[in-house]
């Protein structure tokens, strides 16, 4: 049994059917559960237990799923919270994504399902506890350096390298948070396994050769990896259709640029990203979505993604075909330069492919979308 198996759950739900299955998976599976019908009495039992994970019911009488959400995230910021609806409003999930809960499953809840979510919560719960650390940590060191700064100016200048190798690391952690996000997208989309982390690696490289500054390159590298997070709010049966979409289906896919603006707004130094993912389906030409944005209305990041998101989609295998050599990639790009891409951008890319695909004639081969 491993250590995370061991760790306490507090389960919320006012249908006692729902707990007692909850209940009976997870502690088969080696966890400490600790259940609730709801109501007041749950705030003295989050005061008094050090729980790791909260899975709670949204709708429930007397004191509902998102006022202890709210509560949970003001006093126990590292303490990861997945909701438990019966419905199937969009607007729902968006909406305590938005507030901070980690994730959502819809009832009935499937067995696998939840335990995988569990399992990245926990991962989750435990990079926020250490970069609780870090920051605590960090401050402390200020305070240590603002002491030092009047006794010896020239020790300031030494300890500063160290807080630019601090800053790199808490970015480093950043990311990781990030890569989680990413993860919960990917778990929905068995499609997409991947294809965030090259997305990230393929943007960073080519952002580099149009000539972004360090802050683009940053917001890129961020908006890169968390363009599709919108389609937490996309049918799963549509995510994993083995097939092309329908006219119908396809429309609703086409809201997850805006749902992701809706997710990221708000959030510190994600503005401009929530910029960047709600624009990179917009087209040069002016015929994309949601905005219809053309040429330099489109912000200089999404029109570098868009690039990158195309070579990845077409090289890459779906269900339904095999992924294309790069010599129809290029042609492709080619054709839809100047109306679906823009392109300087893609002359850039076609230029540098060498460079910026580690090996072109195996491109096709690697990973899904």
């Amino acid at each position: 049994m491993t250590e995370d198996r061991k760790r306490s759950i507090f389960v919320i739900d006012d249908e006692e059917p729902v707990r007692k299955v909850l209940n009976t998976h997870l502690k088969k599976e080696g966890y400490h559960v600790t259940a609730s019908r709801g109501g007041r009495g749950v705030f003295s039992e989050l005061n008094e237990n050090p729980f790791e994970l909260l899975i709670c019911d949204i709708k429930m009488p007397d004191v509902g799923g998102l006022d202890i959400l709210e509560y949970v995230k003001s006093n126990f910021s590292t303490v990861p919270v997945i909701m438990l609806t019966g419905l199937t409003d969009v607007s729902m999930a968006v909406d305590v994504m938005k507030k901070g809960a980690f994730d959502y499953l819809m009832k009935p809840v499937r067995k696998l399902d939840l335990f995988e979510t569990i399992r990245r919560a926990l991962v989750y719960r435990d990079l926020l506890v250490r970069n609780s650390q870090l920051e605590h940590e960090n401050r402390e060191y200020q305070k240590f350096l603002e002491k030092r700064v009047r006794e010896r100016t020239r020790e300031l200048r030494d300890k500063n390298l160290e807080l630019g190798e601090a800053y790199s690391h808490l970015k480093s952690m950043n990311l990781k948070f990030v890569n989680v996000l990413a993860e919960t997208i990917e778990a929905k989309d068995r499609h997409t396994r991947g294809h965030c982390n090259r997305m990230r690696d393929l943007c960073v490289d080519l952002g580099k050769l149009v000539g972004l500054s360090s802050e683009e390159m940053e917001i890129l590298e961020y908006a890169s990896v968390l363009h599709d997070i919108g389609k937490i709010g996309v049918n799963e049966l549509i995510l994993n259709k083995q097939g092309p979409l329908d006219a119908g289906e396809l429309e609703h896919v086409r809201v997850h640029p805006e749902i992701g603006e809706r997710i990221l707004q708000g959030i510190p130094l994600m503005e401009r990203v929530a910029e960047i993912v709600v624009t990179h389906h917009e087209n040069y030409n002016g015929s994309g979505y949601p905005r219809g944005l053309k040429g330099k209305e489109i912000p200089l990041c999404a029109r570098i993604i868009a690039v990158a998101d195309l070579y990845d989609a077409m090289s890459n295998d779906r269900p339904y075909r095999k992924g294309f050599p790069p010599e129809r990639i290029i042609d492709e790009m080619k054709r839809v330069s100047g109306t679906q891409l823009d392109p300087g951008i893609v002359d850039i890319f076609i230029n540098n492919i060498d460079g910026l695909v580690e090996n072109p004639a195996r491109a096709s081969s690697q990973g899904e979308v």
